[in-house]
């Protein structure tokens, strides 16, 4: 398939932050930016990017992380249903509250922003 300029533009970067990192020295920086701008297919950006680690997770962990949450969440709720039915069914159906609840940290905790923030980076040192 052919590569268009926004991959060539996603491989420049991921180049370019292995060179900030240490993996590349200068000209292979140079080199691998040059094959960058010829390539013409996807598969010649992903020879670019040889002996580099991947960047890109080969599994995302907030679809896998959502599924376990569900169903801790769904068991709470069962459990709580169970506990208003084998306890006589009589009044108002509680269970709903806990529901309300923890629906309210499910949607937090699987679709909201993590409260860990990333640390500062150190100052660069100055070329010379």
């Amino acid at each position: 398939m052919l590569a268009s300029d926004a991959d060539r533009a996603r491989v420049s970067g991921e180049l370019r932050a292995h060179y900030e990192d240490g993996r590349l020295t200068l000209d292979e920086f140079q080199e691998r930016l040059d094959e960058t701008h010829k390539a013409r297919t996807e598969a010649q950006l992903e020879r670019v990017l040889r002996q580099l680690p991947s960047k890109r997770p080969t599994v995302s962990p907030r679809d896998t992380r959502w599924r376990s949450l569900a169903l801790q969440y769904a068991l709470v709720n069962v459990v709580a249903i169970l506990i208003w039915v084998f306890g006589g069914a009589e009044g108002d159906f509680w269970p709903k509250w806990v529901f309300l609840v923890t629906l309210f940290l499910f949607t937090r905790r699987a679709y909201g922003r993590s409260r860990r923030r990333a640390l500062p980076r150190p100052p660069k040192e100055p070329r010379v």
